[in-house]
């Protein structure tokens, strides 16, 4: 009887918590199927264990639905060095390999981890790449796209920023750059 009272007193008080860290935020990938995403190109997109995988090909996984002002959160593991990826923003639906009009959130395990493309950006490397954690283990980004302001947050310190976001609003979406790694708890809070 006392551990099943101690349990409810556990879940009590941790389940607002849980709730309240993610309050607004509304999943874009539901663990099981790539349902909401669409591959584009030669993206080499599939899921397994959860998680979102990525092996190899050139192209992307596109959400359903543009974005304009937003929180995204995600997590990233790399399954050996130096394996090419990236985070689209604002991305525009034709191109090539890759959105035509997009910016990027590099996704690559090496100094270039979480450099912006497409903008004028400030970026601490040095404070991102100690960051960085070993291949196999969880990595953390959030991205907050605010107007022409972009901030991102590596397992959990600002490592970059820009103020120089023009395009307003697109898909976001998962580059295929011939990596290998794999995407999970993928959330997003639009922002008024």
């Amino acid at each position: 009887m006392s551990r099943r009272l101690l349990l409810c007193f556990i879940v009590a008080v941790l389940l607002p918590v849980v709730a309240q860290a993610e309050e607004g935020f509304t999943d874009l990938f539901n663990g099981e199927n790539l349902d909401g995403w669409h591959i584009m190109n030669d993206g080499k997109f599939s899921v397994m264990d959860g998680a979102i995988v990525l092996d190899g090909g050139r192209g992307w996984l596109r959400s359903d639905k543009e974005y304009a002002n937003f929180i995204l959160r995600l997590e990233v593991r790399w399954i050996k060095d130096k394996q090419d990826s990236g985070v689209f923003l604002r991305a525009s639906e034709e191109g090539n390999n890759w959105p035509k009009t997009r910016y990027e959130v590099q996704a690559e395990n090496s100094p270039r981890i979480a450099k912006i493309f497409g903008a004028a950006h400030q970026r601490d490397e040095a404070k991102a790449f100690k960051l960085l954690k070993p291949n196999e283990a969880w990595n953390s980004y959030e991205i907050t796209c605010d107007g022409a302001s972009c901030e991102v947050k590596f397992n959990g310190e600002v490592v970059a920023t820009s103020d120089a976001f023009k395009v307003p609003s697109g898909f976001i979406g998962l580059q295929g750059e011939g990596g290998q790694l794999h995407w999970r708890n993928l959330r997003i809070k639009e922002l008024p």
